[in-house]
């Protein structure tokens, strides 16, 4: 045999020697980890995979057992990344691409989780949990939802017995209004769990739905018995027992609901309600106005924290930090986003991208061209005031909210612009106008309202905003700390100063 042979057979044999070694050498390491993760030990499991990975980064199984502690520590990023990993280095298995939808979908991102998971069910069409969590996805959005109510009722065909498959059904024929089906499915779930304190609310919503006030009572008070004891259960109760007349025991009922939701507004509508038949005429007429001033308020902030906004960030993001500006403006151009934000002028999202991270000149600078590609857009102008404002260009960005408004009189950044500027020059009278108009549900934004208030002597709105901000920043301490020295001040200390 010649040399050169030799010498290949020889490392032929010794290669098949070392993959033959190296598989059960991870085998063994699958193995400790397990027994790591069972023991609750997670911290050491990840460090003996990513040992492990070092030498060999692709393995799937490695790969997806990591992902699996990393979904144990409730770290998504992570999972995603290591499911990834495992399903491009071994495609078509069904587990990694469950748990990857599932990581997806507790990052919010439904629309990859629901692509994921039609993966897994392409390929296994027949998976009954595959098509139960298939079905939950797409009853996430309303366009999608009939069709998961579909997949629902092949996964309780293919395996009655799936956790929770009656409830799934029950809640997706609820969020289709369907609530005399939605409710026999709901009875299922507590029949085969009594304890089930969320099936027990949404039979009760059912009933609220369908008029049968004594059975959601009821089953409100079920719910919360199992431990569903939250903000809406209570709100629920108290409205059932308004509508039967029981109103000492509503108010009770509808308090709780306040105290463990602050930003419940139709819970003091039914609480002004209750009182008015109890004949406490003052707090009716407060909770009444308390709800006036708590409706049809604006979340600014809002429009751009949307799942689509969020996945253009996503993909935008390292462009802009790379300096790849036009890169940037044209993947923006291509996504969806772009013709939902104002005429599909990417320019708009990309100065708001610009201005979260802190580039104001940037910033200023494409929304500069947005706004001369899309005049007649008052959102462009408004925002673009905004930039300016936080510039210190107060009369440069009059100028955008006086054009915003002139486009749309209503259009609320621009007057919480103007209000603030107004604010500034301590001229209360036109600030609170300005603020007031924006129905702004900004507590920091109401801060300025409710002192407004109090210096052009309206003491009873001051206070009535001062109560708004209480339900709206809620989680906001230092903001409510502000507020109570706010108030503290002007009821004790300062005189009325006049518009």
């Amino acid at each position: 045999m010649p040399d050169w042979m030799r010498i290949l057979v020889a490392f032929l044999l010794t290669s098949t020697l070392m993959a033959g070694q190296a598989r059960p050498n991870v085998a063994k390491v699958l193995q400790q980890g397990v027994k790591l993760v069972d023991a609750g030990q997670l911290a050491a499991a990840q460090e003996l995979y990513e040992k492990t990975l070092i030498s060999d980064p692709d393995d799937p199984d490695l790969r997806f057992e990591l992902g699996m502690v990393y979904f144990r520590q409730q770290n998504w990023p992570k999972a995603v990344e290591n499911y990834r990993i495992s399903v491009h280095a071994r495609p078509g298995r069904i587990k990694p691409l469950f748990y990857l939808a599932q990581a997806y979908f507790m990052e919010s991102d439904i629309e990859r989780a629901r692509d994921t998971i039609a993966q897994a069910a392409s390929i296994a069409p027949n998976d009954a949990q595959v098509c139960q969590k298939y079905g939950e996805y797409l009853n996430a959005t309303l366009e999608t939802r009939l069709k998961g109510l579909s997949w629902l009722q092949k996964a309780r065909h293919l395996n009655p017995g799936l956790a929770r498959i009656d409830f799934d059904i029950g809640k997706a024929q609820f969020d289709l209004t369907d609530f005399e089906s939605a409710r026999a499915s709901l009875e299922t779930a507590l029949k085969d769990n009594p304890r089930d304190g969320e099936a027990a609310f949404y039979f009760a919503e059912c009933s609220a739905n369908l008029g049968d006030w004594e059975k959601a009572r009821d089953s409100y008070r079920y719910g919360l018995a199992q431990g569903y004891a939250n903000g809406p259960a209570y709100y629920g109760l108290g409205r059932a027992q308004v509508e039967l007349g029981e109103f000492d025991a509503a108010v009770g009922s509808l308090q709780r609901a306040i105290a463990l939701q602050p930003s419940l507004a139709k819970a003091h509508f039914q609480l002004a309600k209750a009182y008015r038949q109890r004949g406490r005429t003052q707090e009716a007429q407060y909770e009444t106005r308390l709800f006036d001033a708590m409706t049809d308020r604006v979340d600014t902030s809002a429009e751009l924290k949307g799942s689509e906004e969020e996945e253009a960030w996503k993909q935008a993001e390292p462009l802009l930090e790379a300096n790849k500006e036009q890169e940037a403006l044209e993947l923006l151009a291509k996504l969806p986003v772009a013709y939902v934000l104002d005429h599909g002028e990417p320019h708009y999202l990309l100065g708001t991208m610009y201005y979260s991270m802190g580039r104001k000149d940037d910033a200023k600078r494409v929304l500069s061209i947005a706004r001369a590609r899309a005049p007649n857009s008052s959102r462009i102008a408004a925002y673009l005031g905004m930039v300016e404002l936080s510039c210190g260009e107060a009369a440069t960005a009059e100028e955008s909210f006086h054009s915003a408004l002139a486009l749309n009189s209503a259009e609320s950044l621009a007057l919480i612009g103007m209000g603030g500027i107004r604010y500034q020059q301590q001229r209360w009278g036109e600030a609170a106008e300005y603020l007031e108009k924006s129905r702004t549900a900004d507590p920091s934004t109401l801060y300025m309202l409710c002192d407004a208030y109090f210096r052009i002597g309206r003491n009873e709105d001051a206070l009535l905003t001062a109560e708004v901000i209480r339900v709206l920043g809620a989680d906001r301490k230092p903001l409510l700390d502000e507020l109570e020295t706010l108030v503290r001040f002007h009821q004790t200390e300062r005189p009325h100063l006049g518009p």
